[in-house]
């Protein structure tokens, strides 16, 4: 599965459990003003500037100095009126602060009220989502739809919501440098929430082992593309309300043995013992005949984890053919794969690497391992991409 090998060969940790959960949300709608920017036309440019330079408060005085027609002027000042740089309820002439950081910009900025959008917070500390789940995929859910899937799914449990939306959080985001990356972008101003609710994100948690045995808690959105998301994942690790809950579903030790035991019975595997490392996460040893071309597993499930409910477990073959055939498998879904870039292929072959076990694998010795297991297509692929970085400065 997609988040267990990123948890354990992206962020260098031993997966245990993947657990799904519906995580409590604040849905906040918020109702602000938008500013707009548009180059600055060419009277109206001056007659800001002849209010902020000079003493004249007419449009008599103002055509004056400009050497125009008043009712040109007049024009001129009705529509400054309506896009906010001059009062427009009073007969004054005085530049708002809007205007003034127009001309200080040079850019004409205008406001529009009435901009509506939804924010979304975590239902325990208030902190706001990655743009990453506003996506079309992402599906919040309402209280009805979640508990009707919770139903629907007995692996899928709903955290508790028990944190009340602290209005503050809306503040603090709006000042926040970074917030367009919370669909907050800094056109919006002074946002105000009109309605909090709560609705439910769907989410994996992982949980792995870190080096000398601390635990952590990794999280992934089905609908956001099962990327590691470093908010929620730190979120998830240090919320009580959130951790209590996984340490009390983790199986006892003897029932993931039992678990993994299970499957292996299913395929007719009763003689194979899995083994549990010091770090907590479980691999077995499957024999060549269960992979291709004798068997059903294909090879390139060599050196990923699998997803057994109450465990996960990392599938493995000693054998040194299956693992070549495992890493040209692996090879030609990197190269072939929809949305690949070049770019990526040095992380992608260190993440190969890392999984079939060959330490500090780069793309000159991937390159090197498939032209000897005699496959001269991919061969030549990485070749030419070998060319290409070459002659990038």
């Amino acid at each position: 599965m997609k988040a267990l090998n990123d948890a354990a060969f992206q962020q260098g940790l031993h997966p245990v459990r993947l657990s799904a959960v519906l995580l409590p949300v604040h849905e906040v709608e918020v109702r602000a003003t938008t500013r707009t920017s548009r180059p600055y036309g060419l009277i109206d440019k001056f007659i800001e500037r002849t209010i902020a330079e000079t003493r004249v408060t007419a449009v008599s005085e103002i055509a004056e100095v400009l050497a125009l027609q008043p009712a040109l002027v007049d024009r001129a000042v009705r529509v400054l009126r309506r896009i906010g740089h001059l009062p427009a309820h009073s007969n004054a002439l005085e530049l708002t602060d809007l205007a003034r950081e127009s001309l200080r910009d040079g850019h004409c900025y205008e406001e529009r009220r009435e901009d509506r959008r939804k924010i979304y917070f975590d239902g325990y500390r208030c902190e706001p989502l990655h743009r990453r789940h506003y996506g079309k995929p992402t599906s919040f859910l309402n209280y009805a739809e979640a508990r009707a899937l919770e139903e629907q799914d007995s692996r899928l449990v709903m955290l508790p919501a028990l944190h009340q939306f602290h209005r503050e959080a809306l503040n603090t985001l709006a000042r926040r440098t970074d917030r367009a990356e919370f669909n907050l972008p800094s056109s919006v101003e002074n946002p105000q929430d009109v309605r909090p609710e709560y609705v439910y994100l769907r989410l994996y948690i992982i949980r792995a082992l870190a080096r000398g045995g601390n635990v952590r808690h990794l999280a992934y959105a089905p609908d956001a593309g099962l990327e590691y998301d470093e908010h929620l994942s730190e979120l998830c690790s240090s919320t009580p309300d959130i951790t209590g809950f996984l340490d009390q579903s983790t199986a006892p030790i003897a029932d993931q043995e039992r678990r993994i035991r299970n499957w292996l019975g299913r395929l007719g595997l009763t003689g194979i013992d899995p083994m549990r490392h010091p770090d907590g996460s479980w691999h077995v040893d499957l024999p060549p005949g269960e992979f291709h071309p004798k068997g059903s597993r294909q090879e390139s499930s060599v050196g990923s984890f699998l997803d057994l409910w109450t465990v996960a477990v990392r599938v493995w073959c000693e054998d040194p053919d299956v693992r070549q055939r495992a890493l040209v498998a692996r090879t030609r879904m990197i190269l072939r794969r929809a949305g690949y870039r070049p770019e990526e292929l040095p992380d992608l072959v260190s993440h190969l690497g890392a999984q079939l076990e060959h330490p500090d694998l780069d793309v000159h010795g991937l390159r090197a391992l498939v032209a000897e297991a005699g496959e001269q297509d991919l061969a030549a692929e990485l070749d030419r991409y070998l060319e290409r970085t070459s002659d990038t400065p």
